[in-house]
């Protein structure tokens, strides 16, 4: 490949990168960046703390399902760290902006989100709390498993029909495309 290919792949794939990442922020209000803004102002941190290797929200490799409930639980740890903000600042212009932003996530999380999260929690929490070593546990989990494996396997089969539909939806589109 001559240098002026790796020149023009270069610029393709910048401006492809460019405006992926512009689209990204298509959602967010010029008032709520404004917001979040002077949050970020006003809650500084060192660039060491920010970029130390560890985000609080890391990215993830779910399915859109998945990622569902995933937001939710992100959104709801939002509201709690802005809940604890909240009491802890005096300074009312602050406080206006928190409360703003706390309306939008709450405003999203209610409309697009699992409204259920708290019964999800609790439901997850008493999973994990689970006495795997008890006898009497394990017996009852082996009369329970030919019912729950039924459904993990009614589930399975269904988020693959799914996706077995949307990559023929795919090839179809690209088959239909292609005629073109």
């Amino acid at each position: 490949m001559d240098v002026l290919s790796r020149a023009v792949m270069c610029f393709c794939l910048m401006g492809w990168m460019t405006l992926g990442w512009s689209n990204a922020a298509q959602y967010t209000s010029n008032t709520m960046k404004s917001n979040i803004d002077k949050l970020k102002g006003h809650y500084k941190i060192s660039k060491a703390q920010l970029f130390n290797g560890n985000p609080v929200f890391p990215k993830d490799t779910f399915e859109d399902s998945e990622r569902r409930v995933l937001m939710s639980v992100v959104l709801d740890v939002y509201l709690s760290i802005f809940s604890q903000m909240l009491n802890q600042t005096g300074d009312q212009e602050v406080r206006d902006s928190l409360n703003y932003v706390k309306g939008k996530i709450q405003e999203i999380q209610k409309h697009y989100f699992l409204g259920r999260i708290p019964e999800l929690r609790t439901h997850l929490q008493n999973l994990w709390a689970v006495k795997t070593s008890d006898p009497t546990v394990q017996g009852k989990a082996l009369s329970e498993l030919v019912t729950i494996y039924e459904k993990a396997s009614k589930l399975a089969t269904k988020f693959q029909l799914k996706k077995d539909n949307r990559r023929k939806r795919r090839q179809a589109q690209r088959l239909k495309s292609s005629i073109m």
